[in-house]
This record gives structure tokens, C-alpha cells and sequence, in this order.
């Protein structure tokens, strides 16, 4: 069902200009007013700036959308950042981004509409049954976590973006990781990890062991420092590089944007996401006619690769990949074993949040499992985990008779990261959702719509 609003010519006010700039420089006089009298200003910029985004959020939907998505990539960084110099008050408003997307989804919801397809009811029943276990056992955020991606892929399915826009988010998009990709590398090889261990021990929820940095930051055979750029870590920067990657070969030609986001991915030293974006980019040469221009960048990309080596000092670690002798593939290894011999001892799931990165958290003896099927599988049982699989060959299924620009990075993203799940369990990290989901429900919404003017046409 499609809500959207009736359009009514208003007059424009003559007095609203000045209205406007009077607030503005009430407000500004106000601040300064209460900063001279040693008063925190702070809850009032804050409320300012809520109630601007506000009103943005109402008169420009899309450009908020925009805004957001092209925010989230720092958000991380720039929360703990804000945690740390701020007051204590702003820890509470973590989870904030989410119910703002939320609110977002609902306005253009009542403009657009949706109207549900095959993917859509696979993850609304994986979703139900995620519910229906957490009656039992399991806690609330821990299926909040869990399922915030679908938070990403609802807002893909409520906007509409015009041929030319989704050009201009495709170009932008690439633009932003590849500013993040500098900035990581600045300080994988310039700065170091010292301002980083330092803004995660007084304010992050982990990531450190010790007082350093904890072992995701660093791997077995390497010993520099693995690139992370404004996220939490090198595992949720390496998959948003793929997402790029995927991004610049579908809508872009500058090689420049992707030799610097390719270095970003080499320089982060994450081997899912390493497998996952040739995967994609594959993927998407075969489907869209373009081996030869495979061949050209898979060798340039092979070559950036090779410098890399000394430069980085990659040697003893792609030596022990190669032997097999690895600490880091040895645990992958045996975390998916130990998986699918737990998942199958609990076919029904054991409870949200009682498998996984909360379980760890609260107990180092708990069950945590490299991959993302399986734990959903520990945690809500086999059902859920096929219903999620589903989800991703139902969009598959119907992306693939869309040959459009949008359509196939959409393909790609689902190749892409549905192969660096298998490898690890990065399906609740929600900056990094944003990027991976909104596309492909925005895809699914431009083949619906689509199809209903093909049938309209009939």
C-alpha cells in the first residue's frame, strides 16, 4: 500500500526569511550569553542541532538519507570521540543513528509506499521466528543487534532515487572510502596505534585487551598495525573497501579512487574480505561482459599487491597462510567445526545473545562462532538461518533479470559479503550495514517498481 501526501500551493510568507534569521541570531546571542556566564551550552546545541536535522528530515527526506549514509562510515570514530571529550550523558545516546534511520524509513514510507516481494517475506519470517525463540530465552538487545540490518534494507526499500542520483551516490560513495582509506594508511604508517588504544580504553566497549589494542588489530606473521580508518576495527573496514570496490566497478572508470580503497583493503590485512571482493568483482565481470577489463585490473591489482609485500612486511604472513600453519586460520578452522557441531546438537538455537560477541563479552567460556549462518543458527536455530539464506538467493533471484547499474552492485554486495560471512560474523555492525543493505533494498524497490509499470503498460 502506497501513503503518499497531497501537494498544496501555499503562498510564500514574506516575513518567513526574516523569521528565521532573527531565531538564528536570538539563538547565537543566547549561546554566547550563557558561555560567558561559565553555563554548559552543550543540551542546547545539541537540542538545536536535533530539531534542525528535524526539519530536514521532513522537508528533504532523501538529502537527510544521503546525509546519514554518507556519515556513517565515521560514526564510529566520531562517537567516541564524542564520548570522550564530552559529557558523560552522551554514552546514553548510543543506539540513537538507529531509531533516527527509523524515523526516517516512516516518512518516506507514508510518501513512497512499499509494496512486499518474495526477499521481503523470507526475512520477515527469519525475523518472526528470531522473535518467537526469544520468547523463550535470549535477550532483547542481542536480537536487536542482530537484525539492525534490516533497519539498512527497509530504508533502501522505502527510497526512490532517479537514475541520476543513484550516479551521483554511487560517485560520492567511492570518493568518501577512499578519503577513509588515506586517512587509515595515515595512520597505520604515520601516527600509530597510540591515539586509538588510548580513545578505546577510555571510551570503547572493547577492542582493547591489556592496555593495548586486542589481536584484531594485529595478526599472526605481521607485525604492523592493520588498517581500520574511522571504524571500530580492520574486520568492519575491510568489507565497507569491498562494498566500494564493488561500487567504483559497476558506475565508475577513475582508477584512482579504486587503486587508493584497493590499497586501503590490502593495507587492513583481512583475508575474508580479501576473498569476498574478487568474488564479487568476478561475479560481476561475467555477468556484465567485461573480462577483458578483468584481466587489466586483476593484474594491476596483483602488482599493487606484490609492492605491498616489503612495504608492509607481509612476508611471514602470507607464508604461513600458504603453509597452513597460521594460529589465526587454525582458530577459523576450528570455530566452524565447533559450530556446526553445536548448531547441530541445538537445532532450535539456544536464545538471542547467548552464542556470539555479547555471549564472549560476559563470559570468555561462551560459545563464539566465526560465522555468521551459524550463529544466527546457535542463537535462533536452523529455521532462521534458512530463512536468512533464502532472503539472500531470493535477491539474487531477483536482481538477476535486472541488468541495470543498480541491479548488479547490488549482486555484488550480496556475493561479496555473503562470502565474508562465512568467514566471520559481521552482520550487526550497523555503520557497516548501511552501506551493504541500503543499495540492495533500493535495488529490490527499482525491480518492483519496474515491473509494476511493465504490467501497468500491459
Amino acid at each position: 500500500m502506497t501513503f503518499a501526501p497531497q501537494s498544496v500551493g501555499k503562498a510564500a510568507n514574506p516575513f518567513a526569511s526574516a523569521f528565521g534569521i532573527s531565531c538564528i541570531t536570538v539563538f547565537v546571542l543566547l549561546v554566547a550569553f550563557l558561555s560567558a556566564l561559565g553555563v554548559s551550552v552543550l543540551p542546547m546545541v545539541l537540542v538545536a542541532g536535533a530539531s534542525i536535522f528535524l526539519w530536514l528530515l521532513f522537508h528533504n527526506p532523501i538529502g537527510s538519507l544521503g546525509l546519514f549514509l554518507a556519515f556513517m562510515p565515521v560514526y564510529t570514530l566520531a562517537f567516541l570521540l564524542a564520548k570522550f571529550f564530552g559529557p558523560s550523558y552522551i554514552g546514553a545516546l548510543e543506539g540513537g543513528e538507529r531509531v533516527l534511520l527509523l524515523f526516517l524509513i516512516f516518512i518516506l514510507w507514508r510518501r513512497n509506499g512499499v509494496e512486499l516481494t518474495t526477499p521481503d517475506w523470507f526475512l520477515m519470517a527469519g525475523f518472526a521466528l528470531a522473535i518467537l525463540r526469544l520468547a523463550f530465552d535470549g535477550s532483547l538487545i542481542g536480537l536487536l543487534t542482530d537484525f539492525n540490518f534490516v533497519i539498512a534494507y527497509a530504508a533502501g526499500r522505502v527510497a526512490m532515487l532517479t537514475a541520476t542520483q543513484q550516479n551521483r551516490w554511487a560517485q560520492r560513495a567511492v570518493w568518501i572510502v577512499a578519503i577513509l582509506s588515506v586517512l587509515g594508511m595515515g595512520e597505520v604508517f604515520v601516527v600509530g596505534e597510540a591515539p586509538r588504544t588510548l580513545l578505546y580504553l577510555s571510551a570503547a566497549n572493547g577492542g582493547t585487551e591489556g592496555q593495548r589494542l586486542d589481536a584484531a588489530f594485529h595478526a599472526d606473521g605481521y607485525s604492523g598495525l592493520r588498517e581500520s580508518a574511522t571504524m571500530f576495527g580492520p574486520l568492519q573496514f575491510a568489507p565497507l573497501c569491498m562494498a566500494a570496490l564493488i561500487v567504483w566497478w559497476v558506475y565508475c572508470r577513475n582508477p584512482l579512487p579504486a587503486a587508493v580503497i584497493a590499497a586501503g583493503l590490502i593495507c587492513s590485512v583481512t583475508r575474508s574480505a580479501w576473498l569476498g571482493t574478487p568474488v564479487a568483482i568476478v561475479t560481476l565481470a561475467v555477468v556484465m561482459g567485461q573480462k577483458k577489463r578483468l584481466l587489466l585490473y586483476a593484474g594491476l591489482v596483483l602488482a599493487l599487491f606484490l609492492g605491498s609485500i616489503p612495504i608492509l612486511g607481509l612476508d611471514d604472513y602470507i607464508f604461513s597462510t600458504k603453509t597452513g600453519k597460521d594460529p589465526s586460520a587454525q582458530s577459523h578452522q576450528e570455530s566452524l567445526f565447533g559450530g556446526l557441531e553445536y548448531v547441530s546438537t541445538h537445532a532450535f538455537g539456544v536464545g538471542p545473545g547467548n552464542v556470539g560477541k555479547y555471549a564472549v563479552k560476559d563470559n570468555k567460556n561462551a560459545i563464539g562462532i566465526e560465522n555468521t549462518y551459524l550463529t544466527l543458527a546457535a542463537e535462533y536455530g536452523i529455521p532462521t538461518c534458512l530463512c536468512f539464506g533464502a532472503f539472500l538467493l531470493t535477491v539474487l533471484q531477483v536482481l538477476w533479470r535486472e541488468p541495470t547499474p543498480l541491479s548488479y552492485s547490488a549482486i555484488g554486495i550480496v556475493v561479496g559479503f555473503g562470502t565474508v560471512m562465512i568467514f566471520a560474523a559481521l552482520h550487526d555492525v550497523f555503520p557497516l550495514a548501511c552501506w551493504l543493505w541500503f543499495p540492495v533494498g533500493l535495488a529490490i524497490r527499482s525491480s518492483v517498481d519496474v515491473r509494476a509499470r511493465q504490467k501497468i503498460a500491459e
